[in-house]
C-alpha cells in the first residue's frame, strides 16, 4: 500500500497544496469578522473541541487557534509553537486537532510562517493544550484534515494521499486507503463496526464497508457535515442548514431541525447532546437531538 501511495504522490501533491483553501462549499461574502476571515479562501472553520475540564470550547480557523469559555464568552487566543529537531514555528492557523484526553491534544496542519518547517506537519501531539507541539510523524508527507478516535484506533483523512489513514499505535505507523474523487470535507466512523465509514466531498456522500478499500456513493447533497454518536444516530448537517437524522447508518434520513448559517464542524457530547461550529465562528447548541437549537457563543 505504501508504494501504491508513493506512486500517486506527484498527482495528488499540486491539488494537496491548495486544499486548505479549496473547499467549494462555503461561499465568501469578501468580509472579514472576528474569528474568521471571509477575504480568505475557505475553509474558514477547521475544528470544534471542547476541553475536558473547564469545558471551554477549542476552535481553530482561516486566523488561528481560540479557546472560548463556555459561561463567559472569552475569547483568547493561543499561538502554538512547534519543534522538530533544531527548527521551529508557530502553529494555530488552518490547525486540524482533536481531544485525545485532558491536557493532551493531537492534530496536523500548517506552519504559520514559510520556510521554518514542511508545508505539512504531518501528525503531531501537544501535551499543555496547544502552546507547545511536536511531530509523532509524517512531517512534510501529510496534511490530516480531519482525525476520529474509535474503536481504539485513530482515523483520519490525509489530503496529500487523497486517502483514508487508520492507525492502531497513536498515529506513530497508518495503513492508508484512497478515498474518492475530490477533497473529502468530512467523514464518520460507525460506532457499532469499525470497518464502516462514510465521506463526503463538496457534493456528494460516500459509503465504504471495508475500512475505505472500496467506496460507493450513496447521496448527492451538496457540504453534508457529519457526526456519528451511536449506532443508532447518525447526524448530517446540509449547507443551507438543514440538519437530518438516520437511525440505519445513513440509508433513509429524517428531517430534524435547522440552523441558520452554514454548518462546518460537529461537536458530539452524547446521542442527543450537539454543538455545530457554523463558518462564521458561531456555535450552535442543542439538547434534543438536533430539533431545536440556541447559540452557545456568537462571534
Amino acid at each position: 500500500m505504501i508504494a501504491r501511495a508513493l506512486l500517486c504522490v506527484v498527482a495528488v501533491l499540486a491539488p494537496a497544496l491548495t486544499a486548505c483553501g479549496s473547499d467549494s462549499t462555503a461561499d465568501g461574502g469578501g468580509r472579514s469578522d472576528r474569528l474568521v476571515d471571509f477575504a480568505k479562501q475557505p475553509p474558514y472553520v477547521n475544528a470544534l473541541e471542547i476541553e475536558p475540564k473547564s469545558k471551554d470550547f477549542l476552535l481553530t480557523t482561516n486566523r488561528g487557534f481560540f479557546r472560548i469559555g463556555r459561561d463567559s464568552g472569552r475569547v483568547r487566543p493561543i499561538q502554538g509553537r512547534i519543534s522538530s529537531g533544531d527548527k521551529r514555528a508557530t502553529v494555530g492557523t488552518f490547525l486540524e486537532l482533536a481531544v485525545e484526553r485532558p491536557g493532551r491534544l493531537i492534530g496536523s496542519g500548517h506552519p504559520d510562517q514559510e520556510g521554518m518547517l514542511p508545508a505539512f506537519l504531518g501528525f503531531i501531539r501537544s501535551d499543555d493544550d496547544g502552546r507547545t507541539w511536536r511531530v509523532v510523524s509524517r512531517l512534510g508527507d501529510a496534511d490530516l484534515h480531519k482525525i476520529v478516535l474509535k474503536h481504539g484506533r485513530m482515523y483520519a483523512f490525509d489530503a496529500v494521499l487523497s486517502a483514508l489513514l487508520v492507525s492502531r499505535d497513536g498515529g506513530r505507523s497508518f495503513t492508508e486507503e484512497f478515498t474518492p474523487r475530490g477533497l473529502i470535507i468530512d467523514f464518520e466512523v460507525d460506532p457499532a463496526d469499525p470497518r464502516h465509514v462514510l465521506a463526503s466531498n463538496a457534493g456528494e456522500l460516500f459509503r465504504s464497508k471495508d475500512t475505505g478499500a472500496s467506496w460507493r456513493p450513496i447521496d448527492r447533497r451538496p457540504g453534508i457535515r457529519l457526526v456519528w454518536p451511536a449506532p443508532d444516530r447518525l447526524y448530517r448537517a446540509l449547507k443551507d442548514g438543514t440538519v437530518q437524522t438516520s437511525a440505519d447508518g445513513g440509508e433513509t434520513w429524517n428531517p430534524a431541525g435547522r440552523v441558520s448559517g452554514e454548518p462546518y464542524k460537529f461537536k458530539a457530547v452524547s446521542t442527543d447532546e450537539l454543538f455545530l461550529a457554523l463558518s462564521d465562528g458561531t456555535i450552535m447548541h442543542t439538547t434534543d437531538g438536533a430539533r431545536t437549537w440556541k447559540a452557545a457563543f456568537r462571534p
